[in-house]
């Protein structure tokens, strides 16, 4: 794809066949008249893969006057976002690990756009809007806000009908809405910054309306191929808003589960009733001002107690998942040439030190590592981008829960030498901290930004990244090599780039 000089002129003043004083970032009469100013500066040209086809030429504000260009665009233009949205991996390593791949929904996806239009528009406002702002062309960002726009339109009206609104395409289409928010930049377009408008809260509005939208549709309904795959997509992005906000959503209290295909499966599993879990310790905490009597008191603890048993399930089912993956892992004997690599608590190649830990292989131990002394750490990057992906997912668990079990009982203990001296509850090993899990995540984040990582990897680290900032933030350590160190990761790459004002906005309590 190639661009070349078009007509001069802004776009507002070619439309109405005004002179324009060609003034950048806004020329004078759309300053006046307080409207977008926007420069087509390009025509795109694509060349196909043929040297000797045909070039087909196409503005991005004009429409084509044959279909066929038209249909060469969208194949060429979706086929250019997701080779650079998607992370280029060995197809021998993606799946290798229990199946679990870096984004199952994404074919369920495509092959709806081919006879559904919201769908394919809303592919293409992904699409222009990524490749806008890797390539700072406002022509595609202007395009994209556009198409979005067509997008919502069509799914609103199929959302008016309760057969339309459960179709695949219609959850497919929202499901793109979704990922256009993140790509979204609100307040890094001078030209169409509101302030008004929040990234994160239209975010949070799309991730409503999909939980509700999987809802309607009944557990049956995703019990299909695309059924499946579009429930995949959907699951870890409610469950993120969920644990962000400390709450539950609509689709974390659904009470249907679905047959578990892999890891990733069991360990969203574990992850789905954790913001109901937070919530509760939050009403909690916020409840112990009330307690004014020896009865109420009484009753709080055993509240306070039965959280805390919830909290360790919890801790130990996590611990679980690690030690099985872990085992399967090993029986993969993907260790090749890192046989004799040291654990990761001695052999960190960053330039901040990873606390020491003696292990004791009896006890879970603050570094969990397998016989021949790999950690998870250690092993996370050589399965795939999907598996990577979810051993980041599992330390931000891993540190949400520990930070919050960890407070709860320090909190309960805290009104228990109040209100029932002398009882003292059972004291938490050492590894049960955020600490690590949170260096974890700071130790790799730099590879969801690694060449041919592509625009999955940096909305897939938002997250986690985002977790693992908020705790070193907290805990007064905002000039630590970790956390500048992701800080980094995000403004020294064009995708990271791209991320960070969702990474700004988003909010972990």
């Amino acid at each position: 794809m190639q661009g070349v000089r078009t007509t001069r002129g802004c776009v507002n003043c070619r439309q109405k066949k005004k002179g324009c004083d060609l003034k950048k970032p806004t020329c004078g009469r759309c300053l006046r008249l307080k409207i977008p100013c926007a420069f087509e500066d390009r025509k795109y040209v694509f060349v196909g893969q043929d040297a000797g086809s045909n070039l087909i030429t196409k503005s991005l504000i004009s429409t084509s006057d044959t279909s066929l260009a038209r249909t060469d665009f969208s194949i060429i233009m979706d086929e250019y976002f997701w080779t650079n949205y998607l992370p280029q991996e060995d197809p021998s390593l993606d799946g290798s690990i229990g199946g679990i791949l870096s984004a199952p929904w994404i074919p369920s996806v495509r092959e709806l756009a081919n006879s559904h239009t919201d769908v394919r528009n809303a592919i293409q406002a992904c699409a222009m809007a990524g490749l806008g702002w890797m390539n700072e062309d406002r022509t595609l960002i202007m395009r994209a806000g556009w198409l979005y726009a067509q997008a919502l339109r069509q799914t609103n009206m199929a959302l008016q009908d309760p057969i339309s609104a459960c179709d695949d395409s219609v959850l497919a289409c929202c499901r793109l809405l979704t990922l256009f928010e993140m790509f979204r930049r609100i307040t890094s377009d001078p030209a169409t910054k509101d302030p008004s408008r929040n990234q994160v809260a239209d975010w949070r509005l799309h991730v409503n309306g999909t939980c509700r939208l999987v809802q309607l549709r009944g557990r049956e309904r995703h019990l299909s191929t695309f059924g499946t795959e579009l429930y995949d997509g959907v699951r870890l992005t409610a469950i993120i808003q969920g644990l962000a906000r400390r709450r539950p959503n609509t689709f974390t209290q659904l009470e249907w589960r679905l047959p578990s295909l892999n890891m990733r499966d069991e360990l969203y599993e574990l992850i789905n009733p954790a913001p109901q879990l937070l919530e509760e310790l939050d009403m909690f905490r916020e409840s112990e001002a009330v307690v004014k009597t020896d009865l109420a008191s009484r009753q709080h603890i055993v509240l306070g107690t039965t959280l805390l048993e919830r909290c360790l399930d919890i801790r130990n089912a996590l611990r679980e998942w690690e030690t099985k993956i872990m085992v399967i892992c090993r029986e993969k004997q993907s260790f090749t040439g890192w046989m004799s690599r040291p654990p990761s608590s001695s052999s960190s190649t960053w330039d901040f030190t990873v606390p020491s830990y003696s292990i004791d292989l009896r006890e879970p131990s603050a570094v969990r590592v397998d016989e021949q002394g790999l950690s998870l750490y250690d092993v996370c990057r050589l399965h795939g981008h999907g598996f990577f992906s979810t051993c980041t997912m599992y330390w931000t668990m891993c540190s949400i829960m520990y930070s919050s079990l960890r407070t709860h009982q320090q909190q309960l203990q805290a009104f228990m030498n109040i209100w029932t001296p002398g009882e003292v509850l059972p004291s938490l090993p050492e590894w049960v901290s955020p600490e690590l899990s949170a260096l974890s995540v700071a130790q790799v984040a730099g590879h969801f930004f690694k060449p041919g990582m592509g625009l999955w990897a940096a909305h897939a680290a938002v997250f986690p990244v985002s977790h693992a900032l908020c705790y070193f933030a907290k805990t007064g350590r905002r000039d630590s090599p970790a956390f500048e160190s992701m800080i980094n990761a995000f403004a020294n790459s064009k995708t990271g780039v791209i991320m960070r004002d969702f990474l700004d906005a988003i909010g972990i309590k």
